[in-house]
């Protein structure tokens, strides 16, 4: 049985017993055909030709240097080198960590990710969203509309640096409760302990996995995976029905507001006295709404994470929340071995405060719609709405990024104005209207479940004036010639072709309806282990030469990018961007003559792939 086939015999034991311990995976290693679904998986990843602590990256590996690599895992004599650190800003000002793996430490690693996936992908809690195949921020959002409508209190959880505290010793017992292999638990072992290198100092750890590397977010899963399973053990301890008993005082309020309807209705309308009653009644209604029905609505907890972010929703009173929110403190701390950050974990009110969650404020509105209607009677009968969760843009913090940028700047009355992007002006027409398209859809495909459509359209209207700015710096024109000329979609054309076609064109908008507010989730779910098995079965690594022909020494050249515009590609490069190729089998020889530059004009586009 082949390595992949493997793999899905794992995983359906998984499915079909979560308590499965798993045994013999180290056995699995000997499959070539894992090792270069490995080199696919990762092959085209922006990283691939990112070096590490040494100068290697994927390019030039092949199944020598593949086959060279399993033996050294095998006889269990491979050691994982130190991760290259290096720090990303955030929006806040600090940085973050970033760990830049060596290329072979990432074929290993995507291994090791590919057998904890089998194990680990059917028992994880469906409310955990992050980094599953599938699954989204999105999916995780809608879940948060369908499930916390009704809840009262909700606890932001945010742990205090979670990627750099994960306890290697604890990992590794998580681990061992599904896995009874010593030899791949060793092998996890080594590839937490590989350390981290800090110009010019190397720094072994045992907490932390380092963000960047391939297996971070199935081990943050995993260690995480006991926080879901903890929420769900807590929520079933303190559920409570709701009773069917109507609260006096709600009971109270419509007795009253019942009245006050019928003595107006024996007034004449436009009086003093009609308008002062139907005042009350409206203070009334408003009071009413603030009054819960039922004199018990009960205790239910709704939950749900992405990666280290969390929130758990408190339907029920306030010292619940803070009673779960004590305890999960504790179980960070003592079983998970982590803080919570005293500032930015808090309790909410869903209907008096904002809940930050995934780049949204959600809340639930106080003030919601009366309806009425006619019984067949003609009694006429009034009902609250149900209540719905609204999702708004942060746009401070979308301006504050988009300055950050250099899309927009401050005047003298501290208004917001759109500029030009100095930095785009030297590239052409096309290169600057397609930036700015990318980076509008960016912000829209992300804030399309919005419920405040009005103020992406104003972040709309920045970068749209933005880009007819940057054309017009560029043409060293004015931003009304250039709307003259391009039209208010900004419309680029081929005019080297008979009729002119359009290359590109900022995506100009004009309907901004709630109505259209979506969430973009996963349609449809591919089997990885078909996708890993059609990866295998097209790979390149056994094919010959492209430019000689010959099958000895073959590995595979790389290149960043065949499609990155306003880049002009010469020699070899030209022609791979002619086929669209990233990676093209090689032999070791006509390698080096790529690499240095003499190899040339040659047309590869005559070559069947």
């Amino acid at each position: 049985m082949k390595g992949l086939e493997r793999l899905e015999v794992i995983q359906d034991l998984s499915r079909k017993n979560p308590k499965w311990k798993h045994t013999d995976l180290f056995r699995i290693l000997r499959n070539e055909d894992i090792w270069i679904a490995a080199y696919e998986n990762i092959k085209a990843n922006k990283g691939a030709l990112t070096p590490g602590v040494t100068k290697e990256t994927l390019d030039g590996m092949g199944i020598a240097r593949l086959q060279k690599l399993q033996c050294k895992v095998l006889d269990e004599s491979y050691k994982f080198s130190p991760v290259r650190q290096v720090l990303i800003p955030k929006a806040n000002g600090d940085k973050r960590p970033l760990g830049i793996p060596t290329a072979n430490d990432k074929v290993v690693q995507e291994v090791i990710r590919m057998v904890l996936e089998a194990i680990y992908e059917p028992i994880f809690d469906h409310r955990s969203f992050g980094f599953r195949k599938g699954l989204g921020v999105h999916d995780a959002l809608q879940y948060v509309e369908n499930q916390f409508r009704f809840m009262d209190w909700v606890i932001e959880g945010d742990i205090k640096s979670a990627y750099p505290t994960v306890d290697h010793n604890r990992l590794c017992e998580i681990i061992s409760q599904r896995i009874d292999d010593p030899r791949f638990n060793r092998l996890i072992r080594k590839s937490l302990k590989g350390g981290t290198f800090v110009n010019p100092n190397t720094i072994y750890s045992t907490l932390g996995v380092p963000q960047g590397s391939i297996v971070a977010p199935i081990y943050a899963n995993i260690y995480f995976n006991e926080l879901d399973e903890w929420v769900r053990q807590k929520a079933g301890l303190i559920f409570e029905e709701n009773s069917k008993s109507r609260n006096p005082e709600y009971r109270k309020l419509e007795y009253r507001i019942k009245k006050l309807s019928t003595q107006a209705e024996g007034v004449s309308k436009n009086t003093q006295e009609h308008k002062q009653l139907v005042k009350k009644i409206k203070e009334l209604i408003q009071l009413r709404n603030q009054t819960p029905s039922l004199l018990d609505s009960g205790i239910e907890t709704r939950y749900t994470r992405y990666a280290d972010d969390w929130i758990v929703g408190i339907r029920g009173p306030k010292h619940i929340a803070t009673e779960i929110k004590n305890e999960l403190e504790s179980f960070l701390k003592f079983h998970l071995k982590q803080e919570l950050h005293p500032d930015k974990t808090k309790i909410t009110n869903i209907r008096a405060g904002k809940v930050a969650f995934l780049g949204y404020d959600i809340f639930l509105p106080r003030n919601m719609k009366i309806g009425k209607y006619k019984k067949k009677g003609g009694k006429q009968t009034m009902r609250r709405s149900r209540p719905t969760l609204r999702f708004h843009m942060p746009v401070d913090q979308v301006i504050k990024r988009m300055k950050e940028r250099g899309y927009i700047t401050y005047n003298k009355n501290n208004k917001v104005r759109p500029i030009s992007k100095s930095s785009y002006t030297p590239l052409e027409d096309v290169v600057i209207v397609n930036h700015f398209r990318s980076v509008w859809l960016g912000i829209n495909n992300f804030y399309s479940g919005s419920s405040n459509r009005s103020h992406l359209q104003y972040i709309h209207y920045l970068l749209h004036i933005s880009c007819a700015m940057t054309l017009a710096h560029r043409h060293r024109s004015s931003t009304k010639k250039i709307m003259k000329k391009h039209g208010k979609r900004l419309e680029i054309m081929d005019k080297n072709v008979v009729p002119p076609r359009k290359i590109t064109a900022f995506p100009y908008q004009t309907q901004w309806r709630v109505a259209d507010r979506k969430w973009q989730c996963a349609k449809s779910f591919k089997d990885p282990f078909r996708m890993y098995s059609n990866r295998v079965s097209k790979s390149c690594l056994g094919k010959s030469c492209f430019i000689c022909d010959t099958t000895e020494q073959i590995e595979m050249h790389h290149v960043k990018h065949v499609r990155k515009q306003g880049h002009r590609y010469k020699g070899f490069h030209a022609e791979m961007a002619l086929l669209n190729r990233k990676q093209v089998p090689l032999c070791r020889s006509c390698h080096m003559l790529v690499h240095k530059g003499l190899y040339d004009s040659y047309r590869l586009s005559t070559v069947k792939l």
